[in-house]
This record gives C-alpha cells, structure tokens and sequence, in this order.
C-alpha cells in the first residue's frame, strides 16, 4: 500500500483545479504569448514546494533551469504591452 495521505491527494486535486481555472480565466482575457511563459511558472512553484514540503534535494542543473525559465518570463512580461 502506498504510504501516502488522502488529506494531501485531496488538496492536490484541489490546487490544480483552481489552477486551471485560472488560467481558463487569464486565456479569455490575456494574450497567449505572455500567460503560456507564465504557466511555465507552474514548475517552479512545485520545485519549491517539493523543496519545502518533500525536503528534496534539488542539483546546481535543476536550479539553473529554474533560472532559466524565472528570467524567460521576466523578459516576455517585461516585452508586454
């Protein structure tokens, strides 16, 4: 049996369907060219929340990527009207 909690599934669904709906919502109103790089951010947030929650080790890689994708939608939103 997997050594997981319900309670932590549950308010996983949950955060993703607010999510999701939020970025329906930004889609109808926003352009695509900016929204798409910020739902990039997605992965940064989980690398953090797996750092805090998880304890996981993250590599020098992993945190260069992050960078990467911080300062991409930094740029775009920068570029923006």
């Amino acid at each position: 049996m997997p050594d997981y909690n319900l309670f932590y599934v549950l308010s996983g669904f949950v955060i993703y369907a607010a999510g999701a709906l939020s970025m329906i919502f930004a889609y109808r109103y926003g352009e695509l060219s900016v929204l798409q790089p910020i739902n990039s951010m997605s992965y940064v947030f989980s690398t953090i929340a797996a750092i805090l929650i998880l304890h996981e080790q993250v590599t020098l890689i992993n945190m260069a990527g992050i960078l990467l994708i911080v300062i991409g939608v930094i740029v775009i939103g920068a570029n923006s009207r």
